[in-house]
């Protein structure tokens, strides 16, 4: 009865398809996973986001977002800003990486979830290979969120950021983190985020909600904002700032444009104002270093 209905499940979804109606294929491979246990956590209905175990190159408990036919490439927009965050050195986004997941596999990690299968059985964007596209995260395990522009947590940051007070050494690294934030935010035009995730154990926070990153069309109100808020940041990472410095447009591609054309995760485009809006910020945080000097300008590591 199971395989019957994975089978019914199967031949009720549709191939992923181009703008001329033709099926596509056109996710870079990075490695190999299975997934089981997939619950859905009621969250994003057209990108949703589950929960499972994954075994592969990642193990353990994961966040897996699964391609629809109403976001069949949503994931390109997670997947580019973690990738702009590591060719950054930060830690600030969890791990992701992208898998083409075979249906019939995929069906069988969904197997102890009705609601989830449900909710997928007539929006699942197939490709012409048989797999569906799987964006695969570490989760942040003993987190929660707090909101990104008037919480409590984000004020006290803020508030330490621009110098208004001296920061407590215990929070030398979440405010360090804080700016860090506001700068990949700036540069990859992520202008709608509404919350991040504290983790309690470690005493860090971590930016999960990337789904807006290198919008088609950016907010210019949004990016203005952002850059108000960088204006009056007071001290900057050095180590961030050092990478941002050799982060040229050839690095750039090799982040976001790995593999063939059809794989790109951002277009050409949003990367050359991705680069005016990087020598925009390393302009900003020299003046503040002619105003304050390299030691208290680049206070935090």
């Amino acid at each position: 009865m199971i395989r019957r209905g994975f089978l019914l499940a199967a031949g009720s979804v549709a191939l992923a398809r181009n703008a001329r109606g033709e099926p596509v294929a056109n996710i870079r491979r990075e490695g190999s996973i299975a997934l089981v246990d997939l619950k859905w956590s009621g969250k994003a209905p057209t990108f949703p986001l589950f929960r499972g175990v994954a075994s592969g190159d990642f193990r353990g408990d994961v966040e897996v977002r699964i391609a629809t036919k109403s976001e069949p490439v949503r994931y390109r927009n997670y997947l580019a800003f973690y990738r702009l965050a590591e060719a950054l050195g930060s830690k600030l986004v969890p791990r992701s990486a992208m898998f083409p997941v075979r249906l019939s596999n995929l069906l069988l990690g969904l197997r102890g979830d009705p609601a989830g299968l449900s909710l997928l059985r007539e929006d699942l964007a197939v490709l012409n290979d048989g797999t569906v596209a799987v964006l695969v995260s570490e989760p942040i395990e003993a987190g929660h969120d707090i909101e990104c522009t008037a919480g409590p947590e984000v004020k006290s940051w803020r508030a330490w950021a621009e110098g208004r007070s001296s920061v407590p050494s215990e929070r030398r690294a979440l405010v360090s983190g804080y700016v860090e934030a506001l700068v990949l935010d700036y540069l990859a035009a992520q202008t709608r985020r509404s919350f991040a995730t504290l983790d309690d154990d470690f005493g860090a926070f971590h930016l999960t909600d990337n789904g807006s990153a290198f919008s088609e069309q950016p907010d210019p109100q949004g990016l203005d904002m952002i850059l108000a808020e960088l204006k009056r940041v007071t001290r900057f990472p050095r180590g961030f700032v050092q990478r941002l410095r050799e982060f040229d447009r050839s690095r750039a591609e090799k982040a976001l444009h790995a593999g063939p054309f059809s794989a790109w995760l951002v277009a050409s485009r949003p990367i050359s104002e991705m680069m005016e809006r990087r020598d925009a910020v390393l302009s900003l945080i020299g003046a503040r270093i002619a105003e304050l000097g390299e030691g208290e300008a680049l206070g935090f590591p």
